[in-house]
């Protein structure tokens, strides 16, 4: 390969480099959020800022949700409701945080590649990213988070 060659296959690696943001490469456009629950088996509801239900799911579950809303606008917040039968439903926020492989564009990526990870969203991460939450039963009697344990009841027998 002669030196111009060689020049040329640099600035076209440079430019793929540059062209794209770290956050974009690692993180991708969706975050998944693992969801649990005690007892398991809960129906899941997760709905967007405008009330939309944006995925449903039972317990234990793995949803993805959108990252961003494109270049200069406002990340995305959830709520997640999560209920079963003969328990309070509990709501669990899930809000935007600074993605910490944004950071690589000011070593790699400049204003190009912090411009990608705004327009696709990996800018952001959502947190919790996983959520772990013991459901309150109506009849106000407490549950362990451990395994459940075999109960043994003695009976008296009169003759």
């Amino acid at each position: 390969m002669n030196p111009s060659q060689r020049i040329c296959l640099g600035l076209t690696l440079l430019s793929l480099g540059v062209g794209s943001g770290c956050a974009s490469i690692v993180s991708g456009r969706n975050n998944d959020v693992a969801i649990k629950s005690y007892p398991p088996q809960a129906n899941v509801v997760i709905q967007n800022e405008n009330g939309e239900t944006v995925a449903t799911a039972m317990t234990p579950a793995k949803v993805s949700l959108k990252r961003g809303n494109g270049i200069l606008r406002k990340p995305p917040r959830y709520v997640a409701t999560i209920a079963k039968p003969g328990f309070q439903p509990t709501r669990v926020p899930i809000n935007p945080k600074m993605n910490p492989w944004v950071a690589g564009n000011l070593l790699i990526g400049g204003p190009l590649g912090l411009a990608a990870d705004s327009a696709t969203g990996a800018i952001w991460r959502h947190s919790p990213a996983d959520i772990k939450t013991k459901l309150t039963p109506y009849d106000g009697a407490q549950y362990s988070m451990s395994q459940p344990q075999n109960v043994v009841q003695a009976a008296y027998v009169s003759d």
